[in-house]
């Protein structure tokens, strides 16, 4: 799985990596299976059309588009699960 961090999470980063997950900065050109940010709003004003496209493309689980996660009030184990599950939960 490949994730996309916002800049500012570090630490996050890095515990992903060490626990074997492919990670890179935004704004890096580069197609992920899941974006993690942090804040109220997705930053798009971060991103233009071109990277936009890119959310269109096939992952590397075959399915079209990343995964958009805010990691506010979230821990590394949660974090995981979504990412594993592809989902925040039930939605009912």
């Amino acid at each position: 799985m490949i994730i996309e961090i916002e800049k500012g999470l570090e630490a996050l980063k890095n515990e992903l990596e060490s626990r074997g997950y492919e990670t890179f900065y935004s704004g890096e050109n580069k197609v992920a299976d899941a974006v993690l940010y942090s804040g109220e709003s997705f930053p798009r004003g971060v991103y233009g059309s071109s990277y936009v496209k890119m959310f269109a493309a096939t992952n590397t689980k075959g399915f079209g588009g990343a995964l958009l996660i805010n990691v506010d009030d979230k821990s590394i184990d949660e974090i995981i699960s979504i990412l594993n599950n592809r989902s925040y939960g039930p939605l009912f």
